[in-house]
């Protein structure tokens, strides 16, 4: 019977070990969400309406509403418009402001930084909500007078 001999066999089963290794590091990487500034991003599945959207993150499918707005009738649909262009099928960052036990997460939706309640509110899509409690609205209220100044949007 003739003896099999293995002497530099192993360098390519190493090798190969190191290439399936490698593949299974790119492939936890490349299947986990973006993060900006190390939180967790979410993608932006659907524009319900001029407020509300569908966010989808980590497995987990999420409703939020932008927060401390008030959008007239008249400018629900410009509000949506914009928001679909500007934000579906995104990555954004959600900064919740109050979870309700039904119905949608109140908060803030950041596009790279920018906050869409204020660009919503610059651009006279939508007014800030006076009463609002859960945070300070004297910012909005700055940029409101500003989008009142040059009759922006509602304002014309």
């Amino acid at each position: 019977m003739a003896k099999l001999r293995l002497e530099k066999e192993w360098k390519i089963w190493v090798s190969l070990g190191a290439i399936f290794l490698l593949l299974v590091v790119y492939l936890y990487m490349a299947s986990r969400p973006p993060t900006e500034g190390g939180e967790y991003l979410w993608r932006v599945n659907k524009i319900i309406d001029g407020k509300n959207m569908s966010l989808k993150g980590s497995g987990n499918v999420v409703q939020i509403q932008l927060a401390g707005l008030r959008i007239p009738q008249s400018q629900e649909e410009a509000a949506k418009e914009f928001l679909t262009k500007a934000l579906e099928a995104k990555w954004v960052r959600m900064k919740p402001v109050r979870e309700k036990p039904k119905g949608p997460i109140e908060g803030f939706v950041f596009l790279s930084g920018e906050d869409i309640n204020a660009r919503l509110i610059r651009l006279g899509m939508a007014e800030i909500d006076r009463e609002e409690q859960g945070f300070d609205i004297r910012p909005y209220i700055e940029l409101e007078l500003e989008a009142k100044r040059e009759k922006k949007g509602l304002w014309r």
